[in-house]
């Protein structure tokens, strides 16, 4: 026996082989071929083999030669394979194909079980590929390859088939999709579950996106071809001479398949960036024409036709893009009825007329944006610049304050807690789009000051409810005021509890007599609200009786009384009916004086009481022509009337005045405290002046604070002028700040010494310490 022989598989092993590759034939290659196991004995077949594999696979020589003879026997098959489907026609590839593919996974998945025992020994012992590496490996190589352009070209026809309707083609789709995914397969394993071949990646650890795709990126170059012109045509087709709502309807339908087409069929690999094309040809190319229509989402908005806008964002939201086409148009749109409420001369001065309108507008556009557009962020954020843009001036802060003023006044009685709530949550809303918020915060901290004080809150719970929201939607600083005020109201009650538990029970000479005192800067009450007034005796000692018992309590405390807030019931006993009658403390000092004197000049009144003649003027006025109980405002009809005739509702200083003994009013108790004194044009103009100048002033300020803050903050580092300006924007949110605004400001602090320009680059700033 020569060397070589000697080296070589062992003679038993090569004498057994034959019989092993006939048991082989007759089980596995039979069926292959011809169709069909034997009936009987194909288990022990199979153990037979395997016991031979596993006999041998432990030794050198014999293990190479079944690692070699696994590979002749896949590759001698694939040939024979490849033989028949060679005398198939083109329209018959993809049936022979799969046919032919399942017979291959058959006949690797029975090989590389069967020769296991090569795996387990020879494959770990030289680290060579795996059975199932070599069995995908000429698998691919000799039976896919050579027909891989004929199966890309014609399962892309039957995908465009199944696009055109006719679905019957899914399963072979499915299938030579399937086979393409696992021929890219890195680390290959094969398994029988349910009666199918799986292939599928071995290493647990390697995802799907991680994989090289090859043969699928072939098979996607070509379809994303097929992809683009199919959709291009379709949509070229399907836009002409239809409406917005038209092709929207379409498309929506057609999207809805293609996105089950490709869940069902498409590797997730692909299914994005097939969409992507979708989208670019169906809503990108037309985007434009398609939103600026006649049919198109002006009409829509105009016209209300929710549906249709809900459909067109529907088919919108896959491209981006095109969202921005429809933000521009939703802009417009509010702007324009921004605009128009803002013209509209009727409601214009009215806050009760033109803050609803504001209000009922917000709704619609609110309804808009969560019906129709599902919140879109885009959406969203066209709505909040449109709101803001049309309402940044000071003239919707203020409408907005004026209004609360009248809802809590008087506008939320009769309502529920819930409409309430939900009126609060829209004014909260205006709030937010207004630029000039301080302007706001002003109005509002008088208006409340001045409700508050005069006790002509409907509920103090609506105004703690109101200020609860505002301070949710800003911060502290905004209501820090206003929660002031509240807290004022609970130490006052509490006070007035505590008066009551005085030796006269808070009723000094046996008048009911109520004290507030509020002690903090919160309200809005100046030096110009105390008046100077002469008190009889009785109206005194109520007030030094309360200041007796205040002083115990707080001795180091001042008082001031601002007798200009006081409201007095006065009942009228000479009257029939004794009615009583709501008035100011001046209206009841004048009906004490016409008691005594019978009747007295305007004049001689001012004098006797020692105040100002415009006080007793209105005050006079209000007890002959309140509304309330003289609406036609007769000079005959009031608590008081002129001695003689008047020109105007307007008195002057030598007028005289007396009691009127046969005033008649239904109600029982009335009001005569006098309306406040309309202001001229040209009062409301100096107004308008001092209050924009104030608020420059405050603007300024508020830029200035927020400039030092940032640059003491950036104490030798280098700081740009596009930098500070665009982060002293950012960190202003009670107004919109805008970069000539901030620029204005950067010079002034310059001026003060406060910043320099940096010697060495003129466009970037220091701190001066």
């Amino acid at each position: 026996m020569t060397e070589t022989q000697q080296n070589g598989p062992d003679p038993e092993y090569l004498a057994r082989l034959p019989e092993m590759g006939e048991l082989l034939h007759n089980v596995l290659i039979k069926y292959l071929i011809e169709g069909g196991f034997p009936e009987n004995n194909t288990k022990e077949i199979y153990l037979k083999i395997y016991d031979f594999v596993s006999h041998y696979a432990n030794k050198d020589e014999e293990s190479q030669h079944l690692y070699e003879y696994f590979k002749k026997i896949i590759n001698e098959n694939a040939n024979i394979f490849v033989e028949q489907l060679k005398k198939k026609a083109n329209s018959e590839i993809i049936d022979a194909f799969i046919d032919i593919s399942n017979r291959m996974d058959i006949l690797c998945s029975y090989l590389t079980k069967t020769f296991s025992y090569v795996d387990f020994y020879y494959v770990k012992s030289k680290g060579c590929a795996n059975l199932t590496k070599c069995a995908l490996e000429i698998y691919k190589n000799i039976l896919f390859t050579p027909f891989q352009k004929t199966l890309t070209i014609e399962v892309n026809k039957l995908l465009k088939e199944d696009r055109e309707g006719k679905k019957e083609h899914r399963v072979k789709i499915k299938k030579i999709l399937l086979i393409m995914k696992f021929m890219d397969l890195v680390n290959p394993k094969i398994v029988k579950e349910k009666n199918a071949i799986i292939w599928s990646e071995a290493n647990a650890e390697v995802k799907a996106e991680d994989i090289k795709t090859p043969i699928q990126d072939y098979w996607y170059d070509n379809f994303k071809q097929d992809t683009e012109q199919f959709v291009t045509t379709k949509a070229m087709k399907d836009i002409q001479n239809r409406s917005t709502p038209e092709y929207v309807v379409i498309e929506l339908e057609f999207l809805k398949e293609e996105k089950e087409r490709q869940k069902e069929l498409i590797n997730i690999i692909f299914h994005e960036r097939l969409c992507t094309i979708v989208y670019q040809q169906i809503i990108g190319r037309n985007m434009k024409e398609l939103v600026e229509m006649d049919s198109g989402v002006k009409n829509m908005l105009e016209n209300n036709k929710l549906d249709d806008l809900s459909n067109l964002y529907d088919l919108f939201k896959n491209y981006e893009p095109s969202l921005h086409e429809i933000a521009k148009i939703f802009k417009q749109y509010i702007l324009k009825r921004g605009t128009a409420l803002r013209e509209n001369k009727e409601i214009y001065k009215d806050p009760k007329k033109m803050v609803p309108e504001l209000i009922s507008l917000q709704r619609e556009i609110n309804t808009l944006v969560t019906k129709c557009f599902k919140n879109d962020s885009i959406l969203q954020l066209a709505k909040d610049r449109a709101f803001f843009e049309f309402m940044k001036t000071d003239y919707y802060s203020k409408q907005v304050a004026y209004y609360l003023d009248f809802c809590m006044r008087a506008g939320f009685k009769g309502k529920d807690p819930g409409a309430i709530d939900e009126a609060l949550n829209d004014i909260i809303g205006l709030f937010r789009n207004l630029n000039t918020k301080y302007i706001f915060q002003q109005e509002t901290e008088k208006k409340m000051s001045d409700r508050l004080i005069k006790n002509a809150t409907l509920s103090i719970n609506n105004e703690k409810n109101f200020i609860s929201k505002l301070k949710q939607e800003s911060d502290l600083s905004i209501v820090s005021k206003m929660v002031g005020m509240m807290s004022d109201l609970e130490k006052n009650k509490k006070e007035g509890e505590d008066y009551k538990n005085t030796n006269n029970k808070g009723t000094p000479y046996n008048i009911k007599f109520n004290v507030q005192v509020i002690s903090n800067n919160a309200w809005d009450i100046t030096n110009k609200n105390l008046i100077q007034i002469k008190l009889p005796r009785m109206f005194k000692s109520c007030v030094e009786d309360f200041e007796e018992y205040y002083f115990k309590k707080y001795p180091e405390q001042k008082l001031h009384w601002y007798f200009n807030f006081s409201k007095l019931e006065i009942q009228y006993l000479y009257l029939p009916n004794k009615n009583i009658s709501v008035s100011t403390l001046p209206q009841i000092l004048i009906l004490l004086l016409l008691e005594t004197y019978n009747q007295l000049s305007i004049k001689k009144i001012a004098e006797y009481l020692e105040c100002d003649i415009d006080l007793v003027k209105q005050s006079a006025q209000g007890l002959v022509f309140n509304k309330t109980f003289n609406p036609k405002g007769q000079s005959n009809q009031g608590v008081i009337i002129p001695i003689n005739a008047l020109e105007s509702q307007e008195f002057s200083d030598k007028d005289e005045i007396q009691i009127n003994k046969e005033f008649k009013i239904l109600k029982q108790k009335f009001f005569t405290i006098p309306m406040p004194k309309k202001k001229t044009e040209e009062e409301l103009q100096n107004e308008e002046k001092v209050s924009s100048e104030v608020y420059k002033k405050y603007q300024d300020h508020l830029i200035q604070s927020n400039l030092i803050r940032i640059m003491k903050s950036r104490i030798g580092q280098v700081t740009t002028h596009n930098w500070l300006v665009s982060q002293t924007i950012k960190q202003i949110d009670k107004l919109t700040a805008q970069p000539q605004m901030v620029k204005d400001n950067i010079e002034k602090l310059i001026e003060k010494n406060c910043i320099k320009r940096d010697e060495n680059n003129k466009g970037c700033y220091e701190y001066v310490a």
